[in-house]
């Protein structure tokens, strides 16, 4: 019975040794992370934090230094010209960037749901991934401007503080203290322009962006984005900056297919 029991107590002893040892090579290992987290001046957060771009918003054209000042001083801004000018980067990058320093308590991202003559066919999911596609453009730039796992967060429903939805959900709306985005106007009609506009309320910047060159709607409806440079003027509230090809920054190429079509 004696050695039964000293056989008992020698197990015990050696399972207290081993977690000993288990929890002295943890704190090591601890310290050496720990060590090179600091070398390498990533916070310690049990995963490296990603890099956000915050590079300050540059103009490289004047239409550009145009477009910056007016979402800065301005509550409703009409954008229109070619594709390449950064009419979507730039307002968009704004946006993060009101929302980060909370100037505004949210982003709203619309768009209408056009597709440029080919059928895609039925998409699967519910309405958020139905509408992925066409909102991926502005979604690459809130990922890099406030970085991703932000981003998912302010996605979240019950956070609200990026909504990304179809342009026929705005109806019956008012949006207040929001940086509000209509992407791709050319595609509205003159009455679904005016519903969108009167759906302005207190404290918000409301950015008109499109391409009236490139509107996919039928044949003898008028856009309601070349209805309302029709209906605007620039005033203390309004801006409207007109880009030209030549204010295209995407690449060479581009601005060479630009030129080829003008």
């Amino acid at each position: 019975m004696g050695k039964q029991k000293a056989v008992i107590r020698a197990r015990r002893e050696a399972k207290r040794v081993i977690k000993r040892e288990n929890r002295h090579q943890r704190l090591r290992e601890e310290e050496q992370v720990t060590s090179l987290v600091q070398m390498s001046g990533v916070e310690a957060i049990g995963m490296a934090r990603e890099k956000r771009d915050n590079a300050p918003l540059e103009a490289r054209t004047e239409a550009q230094a145009r477009y910056l000042s007016a979402l800065e001083t301005k509550q409703l801004i009409f954008a229109t010209g070619e594709a390449g000018c950064g009419k979507t980067f730039i307002s968009t990058a704004r946006a993060a960037e009101a929302l980060i320093h909370k100037e505004v308590d949210r982003i709203i991202v619309t768009r209408p749901v056009l597709q440029a003559d080919e059928d895609l066919g039925f998409l699967p999911g519910d309405v958020t991934e139905k509408f992925a596609p066409y909102f991926r453009p502005v979604y690459d730039v809130l990922k890099r401007r406030l970085g991703a796992s932000f981003l998912q967060y302010c996605l979240r429903p019950e956070i609200g503080k990026v909504e990304i939805a179809p342009f026929a959900y705005m109806r019956g709306r008012t949006f207040e203290n929001a940086f509000v985005i209509l992407d791709e106007a050319q595609n509205v009609t003159a009455s679904q322009m005016k519903m969108f506009l009167t759906r302005l309320g207190e404290n918000v910047t409301v950015v008109v962006n499109g391409d009236i060159t490139q509107c996919d709607l039928p044949t003898g409806v008028k856009s309601g984005l070349t209805d309302a440079l029709q209906r605007f003027c620039e005033d203390e509230m309004v801006a409207i900056i007109r880009f030209e090809a030549g204010d295209c920054v995407r690449s060479a190429l581009c601005q060479r297919a630009l030129h080829a079509y003008y």
